[in-house]
């Protein structure tokens, strides 16, 4: 199958070195794989979104010289197959409603321990009248699996604990089932994501041999952090990429992805670094890593 990869930002703020680590390490893999590398705006969950936000990431992606080879996709097009899917789960018996409220799970978590899951307490069926959440059944453990970097294999997770939300009590589609319904349509081979991702792959996995979707190959990225030790995020005060400065920003990112780009290219546009990068470019550098610290272009890497 021939090689498709993705890059999936949130509007939820501007393009920052974080997520631009994580731009350019699934363009430079697909580049190198020779296939193809899409960008999706997951746009779903409207009470995050900031306005604006979507068309600011694509203009630095294209600022960046990060030029994607199909039309964007937008989750937002896209409900009526989020919808369809769990259509389809409900009436094979894969999910089911759950008028569970948040305030009443987090009682039960108290009172049994914080590892507590969901119970199974909708089942056999919701409980009360009104909105209700779509859960996956999930049934003995989750499947393990192991991370291209990680190399994580999944803990095992008892019966009834581990049935997770596929559609919100508020009417929107979960993000564990936009992913894999439009992973699935764009037919994407390769995923290379951040490593605070990592927890997401067991139901993601599951929700695709349930939809009988395809499984991609995951690679988790280390995360870059604060010199606190904390994720950088627009939460913890990361500014968004300065294309006024953009070769330095490039070279940030080559020097975190472990690439020491010589003298001589220091300075040229992102375009020429990456075409540099790509036929030195190996994933196996960042093996086992968990973190990448902020810090200034050198040329050299930063850990």
């Amino acid at each position: 199958m021939a090689y498709v990869g993705r890059f999936a930002p949130s509007p939820t703020g501007p393009l920052h070195a974080g997520s631009l680590l994580t731009a350019v390490a699934s363009f430079l893999h697909a580049r190198r794989a020779g296939g193809e590398w899409l960008v999706r705006i997951e746009d779903i969950d409207s009470p995050r979104e900031v306005p604006g936000a979507a068309g600011d990431i694509l203009r630095t992606l294209e600022g960046m010289d990060l030029h994607w080879d199909r039309p964007v996709l937008y989750q937002s097009t896209r409900v009526d197959a989020y919808s369809d899917a769990v259509a389809d789960l409900l009436r094979n018996g894969l999910a089911f409603r759950c008028s569970c409220s948040r305030s009443e799970l987090r009682a039960l978590a108290v009172r049994h321990g914080a590892a507590m899951g969901y119970p199974g307490t909708c089942r056999s069926g919701a409980r009360r009248e009104g909105p209700t959440a779509v859960r996956m059944r999930v049934e003995g453990s989750w499947e393990p699996f192991e991370d291209g970097l990680q190399k994580t294999v999944c803990p095992p997770m008892p019966d009834g604990f581990g049935d997770y939300v596929i559609w919100r009590r508020d009417g929107l589609p979960a993000y564990h089932l936009a992913v894999v319904v439009d992973d699935g349509f764009q037919g994407i081979t390769t995923i290379v994501r951040g490593s605070d991702l990592l927890d997401s792959v067991p139901a993601q996995r599951h929700l695709q041999h349930a939809l009988g979707l395809p499984r991609p190959r995951y690679f988790h990225l280390p995360i870059v952090t604060t010199a606190t030790g904390e994720k950088l995020s627009k939460q913890s005060g990361a500014v968004p990429v300065d294309l006024d400065d953009r070769s330095n920003a490039a070279l940030r990112v080559l020097s975190r992805l472990g690439l020491d780009v010589p003298v001589e290219l220091r300075g040229a546009s992102p375009r020429v670094l990456w075409e540099w990068a790509v036929t030195r470019w190996s994933v196996e550098r960042l093996r086992g890593m968990t973190a990448i610290a902020d810090a200034p272009a050198t040329g050299t890497r930063a850990v």
